[in-house]
Order: C-alpha cells, then sequence, then structure tokens
C-alpha cells in the first residue's frame, strides 16, 4: 500500500467512534476497494472512487442498527466510568498507603529507642 492508500484508510480507521468486529469488517472492504495494482493511485483518486473519509464513516453509520449503535454507546460509556471509578481508588489507596508510611517515618525518626548506647566502664 502506498502513502496516499495508508493515509485514507487511516483516516477512515481513525473516525469511528467505536472499533469493533462490524467495523473491522467495513474497514476490511474499504482497503479491498482502495487495493488495486494501480501504483499511482492518488489521495484525491481515491476520493473521488469512494468518497471521503467522513462520507464513508457516515454512510456506515447510515446503514448501522441504531440499537446496536447504542448497545455500544452503553458499554463504552460503562467501561469508561469503571475505569475512572478504579483510578479513583487507587488514588485513595496509594495516598493512604503514602500517609501511613510517612507517619511510621516521622514516628521512627523522633523515637529515642532507635539506637543503643554501650557505656564501657
Amino acid at each position: 500500500m502506498n502513502k496516499d492508500k495508508s493515509k485514507y484508510f487511516n483516516e477512515c480507521k481513525y473516525l469511528f467512534a467505536s472499533y469493533g468486529k462490524n467495523e473491522r469488517k467495513y474497514l476490511n472492504k474499504i482497503k479491498n476497494g482502495i487495493n488495486t495494482n494501480d501504483s499511482t493511485l492518488t489521495y484525491e483518486d481515491i476520493v473521488e472512487r469512494l468518497g471521503t473519509p467522513k462520507e464513508v464513516i457516515i454512510n456506515y453509520y447510515e446503514q448501522e442498527d441504531i440499537y446496536d449503535l447504542i448497545k455500544k454507546a452503553k458499554i463504552i460509556k460503562f467501561l469508561r466510568s469503571f475505569l475512572i471509578i478504579f483510578l479513583i481508588i487507587i488514588a485513595v489507596f496509594l495516598s493512604y498507603k503514602s500517609y501511613i508510611y510517612q507517619q511510621e517515618y516521622n514516628e521512627i525518626k523522633n523515637s529515642s529507642n532507635g539506637y543503643f548506647e554501650e557505656i564501657i566502664e
């Protein structure tokens, strides 16, 4: 694949809101549509042939079932919320552990029993 073909394909891939099984199939169709033996095919030629990447993705979403799209959006929203909550819990846990370690360090630093003195007579 030459540079213009890869640029077009990557732009189409980038425009998808989610990237699943159906999107991969659609992108493979696009890739097969632009994979020709003509190595002189430019970006403008591909756009004339298939349309702009934006138009191609809009066409995909017009063909896709609305309920599948809503289901995917809900799953993505759930995963995003779960990840945010998980990161907050990890941050709180690590803050608590660092507070405990700091308290132990200060206690050891200020204690007089940290070392022994021997007096030889």
